[in-house]
């Protein structure tokens, strides 16, 4: 297993925690095959720490959290993939 963080920058604060809940209710019901996801809003970041067994380089979270930041927020700023860890 894959435990991955991404951060997304530049979130606004009115929007930050609503969408937390929303992308990790989004991840929990609808992108089961990423285990465990959780999802934080802190001081204009989003957080998005998951677990999976095969994204070796965190690119395939990355994508679908892209997808879900569309969704949810429209605009945001640079997103980065902070750790890929075994687990």
């Amino acid at each position: 297993m894959y435990r991955t963080t991404i951060e997304c920058l530049d979130v606004p604060p009115h929007l930050g925690p609503q969408a937390a809940i929303d992308i990790e209710q989004e991840f929990r019901i609808h992108r089961t095959w990423h285990k465990e996801p959780s999802c934080a809003y802190d001081d204009g970041k989003l957080l998005l720490v998951a677990r999976n067994d095969f994204d070796v380089d965190g690119r395939a979270l990355l994508d679908e959290f892209w997808d879900c930041l569309a969704a949810y927020l429209g605009e945001h700023g640079e997103m980065r993939i902070l750790s890929v860890e075994q687990a």
